[in-house]
């Protein structure tokens, strides 16, 4: 999980800002970016309360078939879409990425032995705030190669692999919710805490 996120933050969440706030207001003025960076909030607490009233069986599994629809974000940028579609992108974006937190967040908390609970979450901010602080510092060089435009395509494309990657590691697509205290597991194929501990992050 950490190094797929390494990856989103330096092909996705890294040079999405910059790139987004430059092509935005180069088209349809400050102040349009400005409003999609609102709306993507939006989406965020939709997604966060859809995430409070359901409860997959497999929650990374379901995170991860609703961070694929993060992948209309960037192209909703890229492309010569009117604020109408930005805005849309935007929410949608933001609700996939909410929803997908949350399950990561619950998967951790609950599959986690207390004692390396710290350790593992330290793990897993640190790539993720290293990888998107690294794409940040890379997103201006790399319109050297090619137009923003360009580059949010890609950023699209490593969004789709992630989660098709997610898919594909089976400690991740059959992770089970936790059962409450006393319980059993509520799917099959949940590792046992001392597997958790290894495939969590």
């Amino acid at each position: 999980m950490i190094l797929i996120w390494v990856g989103y933050g330096v092909l996705l969440f890294g040079p999405l800002v910059p790139l987004s706030s430059a092509l935005v207001g180069a088209r349809l003025g400050p102040n349009a970016y400005g409003l999609a960076v609102s709306f993507l909030g939006v989406g965020t607490v939709l997604g966060g309360l859809l995430a409070l009233r359901v409860r997959p069986a497999r929650p990374l599994a379901a995170g991860a078939a609703a961070m694929a629809l993060y992948t209309v974000l960037p192209p909703c940028v890229a492309l010569d879409t009117g604020l109408p579609v930005l805005l849309a992108g935007h929410v949608l974006g933001g609700g996939a990425w909410a929803f997908w937190s949350v399950m990561w967040a619950t998967s951790v908390q609950t599959h986690t032995p207390p004692a390396v609970l710290n350790r593992v979450s330290a793990y897993e901010l640190a790539g993720s705030v290293s990888g998107i602080a690294l794409g940040q510092i890379l997103a201006g060089p790399a319109t050297a190669l090619a137009s923003p435009g360009r580059l949010l395509l890609v950023s699209a494309g490593a969004c789709l692999a992630g989660c098709v990657a997610l898919f594909a590691i089976p400690a991740i697509r059959t992770l089970g919710r936790a059962a409450p205290a006393g319980g059993t597991p509520e799917a099959p194929g949940r590792p046992g805490p001392a597997a958790s501990e290894a495939t969590d992050c």
